[in-house]
């Protein structure tokens, strides 16, 4: 009876070491996503658009809804260049930037900001 346990404890080990990368190939990867900063300057002050793809967001409130509805291992990359004008969202405040990568860490997104240089 050992040996039989044995062959078949063997037997489903190779069966789950051969099907299961097999299984694991088949599932899409998390999206990426490339976020810019916009600034409007046809109004009487600057307005400021966080733009992903085709898509707006006119607040980091908005900007967040959006990111909490991706899938968990969802990247956001964001390269904001090293000209500012001050009145930036994130970029203008560190504590404001410091709570906005606490939230993607918390919605399991990966946030990946690229340093000017």
């Amino acid at each position: 009876m050992n040996l039989i346990r044995r062959i078949v404890t063997g037997v489903l080990a190779l069966i789950v070491v051969t099907i299961g990368p097999v299984l694991a190939e088949d599932e899409e990867p998390p999206p990426v996503y490339e976020l810019r900063l916009v600034d409007l300057d046809d109004g009487p002050e600057t307005e400021f658009i966080f733009v992903i793809g085709n898509s707006g967001f006119r607040s980091v409130a908005s900007l967040k809804d959006f990111l909490a509805s991706r899938p968990a291992g969802t990247t956001l990359r964001w390269a904001p260049g090293c000209i500012r004008m001050g009145r930036e969202p994130l970029l203008s405040s560190e504590a404001d930037m410091e709570e906005f990568q606490a939230f993607c860490l918390e919605h399991s997104i990966v946030f990946e900001l690229v340093p000017s240089g």
